[in-house]
This record gives structure tokens, C-alpha cells and sequence, in this order.
């Protein structure tokens, strides 16, 4: 219960904040800067709400669960972020208000004095406002959840204090070759060979066109996207052998390969975005489906999935992951637009009578200046119907999962009792 007044107690103090005093006494227009101080307290008081309402789900007991109470926590956070925006978003669109703060931004804005003028076009400056609203809470979320793990590491000392067992020296030839045989053993026991061929076929058609690229600028981006293939083989060999980021499935491996190869390869390289205009609305749909399974192999590795209160921590977690994700993904695709004037975030998009989003949420109070954002929040959206379904369908088969199973380990059982009578 004292959890639960914890959790109401930021809540009131974040209403309290945002709007008693940002709106009620005209904080927000006195003072401009003030919109960032808001977005650095959502980031800290995101995770702290995280943090009590994991902890008031299952209370942590082990090492892993400790460590995947501080996930969590940064999950949650990115959640409230995407779903404050989602608010906005919609209370713009049908009041004409400009919550999202759509505007031109001058030369003298911090964001151009960081990072330059780049080769943005004027288009993306009405998006400047919320994806520099996603960075500041997306820093801030990092930043409380490092203090976070630190906390929990100094509360929990016996757990995390490791006992050193003096091992033999070996040369670093010899160790490598150690770490490479565990990994392609670990592989072999997570994947079969067609997430093998998928890994090593991705690898080679993005090498061959990285080579091939004549515009060096998206060649430097398929280049990054490259090394993303190997990500969890990157994590798996940095960390040490008994991490927990060791315990971490090579099938998310195959789950980040698939969108990069949907984003990077087919849509940059082969254009597909150019030659099927709804390819990127198919691309961000796929997405909310493989991150909430991302985030499913990773809580995996945390914690198990014995009882129904494990599954829906494990579920839940998968979907705040993805949630989490979405704010990521959006300003990295901004600030790539905005240092190589590319145009991943669609801010040319322009709504026709004709436009789905349209068809489903009617015209709104014909804010115009919401054009530019429609392309990122039509995005989320997406993802975010897919996270839904993947979640809810994430749930439900893990209970009859644990259901059969308790039913064989019941008929074990019984066979056993016949036996021996």
C-alpha cells in the first residue's frame, strides 16, 4: 500500500508541476526554458513511478531481478513519454492549441549551436520542439537510471558483491578463442540455421552496397546499420562471461537483423520507400511486433516465467520496451536528417483529403503546422497498435504455455502415484 501512495504522490507532483504551474501561472510563456526543466522532470520522475510500480508487482528478490526492476523502470519512463506526447499530439489536433510548440526556430535555438546547421532543411524546424522534448526526457530517464542502479546496487551489497575465483592467466590469443567457442556454442543453442543464413545474407548484400553507394552520406548510415547485426555478439564478447547481458538470446540478434534489413537495405538501398509510398507504414508496423519481442529475450534473461504474475511482469516489460524504443528511433532519424539531410522522417508529407490518418480521426481544428509531425506521430501510432496486439498476444500465449505445462508435470505426476500403488 505505501508503494502505491509513492506512486500517486509523483503523479500529483508531476500534475502539480506541469500544469498547475506551466499553464495556470503562465510558467511556460514567461519563461521558455521552462518547457526543458519539464522535460527533464518527466525523464527523472518516469522512472521513478517505473520503479514503484515494478517493485509493487513482484518485490525483487535476486540479482536479476533487481537488475530487471531498473530496466523496467526505464521502460516505464519511455512509455509515459510517447503516451504525454500521444496527448498532445491529439489535443492540438482537435483544439487547434500548439502544445507541441509547432514553429519556425531561430539560428540562435542550443540544438543548431551543438550540433551546427548541418544540411537540414527549413521543413524539419517544426519538428525541432518535440524531438528535442524526446532527447531532454530521454537523457534524464538514462541519468535516473544509472543513479537508480547504483541505489539498488548499494541497498542490495550481498547480492551484487561477487566472490572472485582465481582463475589461471591466459594469453589473450587463447582467451579470444575461448570467448568465440562459448559464443558459437550459444548460437548454436539459441538459433537454427536460418537464423544463421539470415545474419551472415543480411551482412553481405549491405557490405556489397555500402561499397556500391554513390551517396556517401546514406553509405555511412548502412554502414551503422551494419554493425547493428552484430550487436549482441558485440555485447555478448564485451561484458564479461557471467554478465547478465550474457544471458541475452541471439534470437533478438535475428529479430534486430530483420529491421535492418527492412529499413536499411530495402528501403535506402533498393528505394522502397520511393517505389511503394506505404512501404515505411508497413516498416513501423513490423517494428511495435519485433521490439516487444526484443524486450520479451531480454526480460527473459532477467527473470523467469514460473506463475502468472512472472508472465505478465515479463509481457509488461516487452511492451514498455517497445514503447520505449519509439522516442529512440524517432529522434535518431532526426538528428541523421538533420546532420546528413536525409529525409527519414518524412517531413515533406504532406495529409490529403485521401490520407488514412484522416479517415480515421477526421480533420481536427485544421492546425496546418501539424503537418510536419504528422509523419512521426502516424509512426507511433502504428508501432504502437502492433505493441498492443504483440502484447496482448505475448500474454495470452505464455499462460497457456504455463498451462500445459502444469498439466504434464500434473499427468507425470499421476503416472507416478499409479505406479507405485
Amino acid at each position: 500500500m505505501k508503494k502505491i501512495y509513492k506512486v500517486l504522490i509523483a503523479l500529483v507532483t508531476a500534475a502539480f508541476v506541469s500544469g498547475f504551474c506551466g499553464c495556470g501561472f503562465s510558467m511556460l510563456i514567461k519563461f521558455p526554458e521552462y518547457d526543458i526543466f519539464l522535460q527533464a522532470l518527466s525523464g527523472v520522475i518516469g522512472v521513478a513511478l517505473g520503479y514503484y510500480i515494478t517493485i509493487a508487482l513482484k518485490k525483487p528478490e535476486t540479482k536479476n531481478e533487481h537488475i530487471f526492476t531498473v530496466f523496467s523502470s526505464l521502460c516505464i519512463s519511455g512509455t509515459i513519454i510517447v503516451m504525454r506526447k500521444f496527448v498532445q499530439f491529439f489535443i492540438d489536433f482537435y483544439t487547434g492549441s500548439n502544445l507541441l510548440k509547432c514553429e519556425f526556430v531561430e539560428d540562435d535555438h542550443w540544438f543548431f549551436r551543438v550540433f551546427g546547421f548541418g544540411m537540414s532543411p527549413y521543413e524539419q524546424r517544426p519538428l525541432l520542439d518535440t524531438d528535442e522534448d524526446f532527447t531532454i526526457s530521454i537523457l534524464f530517464s538514462l541519468i535516473s537510471t544509472g543513479v537508480l542502479y547504483l541505489y539498488v546496487r548499494i541497498k542490495n551489497k550481498a547480492l551484487f558483491t561477487v566472490n572472485k575465483v582465481r582463475e589461471q592467466k591466459m594469453a589473450p590469443a587463447v582467451f579470444f578463442k575461448k570467448r568465440i567457442r562459448q559464443e558459437i556454442h550459444k548460437v548454436s543453442e539459441d538459433c537454427n540455421i536460418w537464423d544463421t543464413l539470415l545474419w551472415w545474407c543480411t551482412r553481405g548484400v549491405m557490405l556489397y552496397a555500402y561499397i556500391v553507394m554513390e551517396n556517401r552520406a546514406e553509405a555511412t548510415l548502412l554502414l551503422a546499420n551494419l554493425v547493428g547485426t552484430f550487436a549482441i555478439t558485440l555485447v555478448h564478447l564485451v561484458f564479461p562471461e557471467k554478465s547478465v547481458f550474457n544471458k541475452i538470446s541471439y534470437k533478438t540478434q535475428s529479430l534486430i537483423t530483420v529491421m535492418v534489413f527492412l529499413g536499411s537495405w530495402c528501403g535506402n538501398y533498393v528505394q522502397v520507400y520511393y517505389i511503394v509510398p506505404r512501404f515505411d507504414l508497413f516498416l513501423h508496423l513490423v517494428s511495435g511486433f519485433l521490439c516487444v519481442m526484443g524486450g520479451y529475450y531480454i526480460a527473459r534473461a532477467l527473470i523467469e516465467t514460473k506463475n502468472k504474475k512472472q508472465i505478465f511482469l515479463v509481457s509488461f516489460f516487452a511492451f514498455c520496451f517497445s514503447m520505449f524504443i519509439m522516442p529512440f528511433w524517432e529522434v535518431s532519424e532526426f538528428i541523421g536528417d538533420f546532420i546528413w539531410g536525409t529525409d527519414n522522417q518524412g517531413f515533406y508529407w504532406g495529409p490529403t483529403d485521401e490520407s488514412f490518418f484522416f479517415k480515421v480521426f477526421g480533420h481536427g481544428a485544421g492546425n496546418t503546422q501539424l503537418y510536419y509531425l504528422f509523419d512521426t506521430f502516424y509512426d507511433m501510432l502504428l508501432a504502437f497498435v502492433t505493441t498492443v496486439i504483440t502484447f496482448a498476444g505475448l500474454y495470452v500465449g505464455l499462460l497457456v504455455k504455463l498451462k500445459r505445462n502444469g498439466n504434464k508435470e500434473n499427468n507425470i505426476q499421476e503416472e507416478k502415484i499409479s505406479v507405485y500403488s
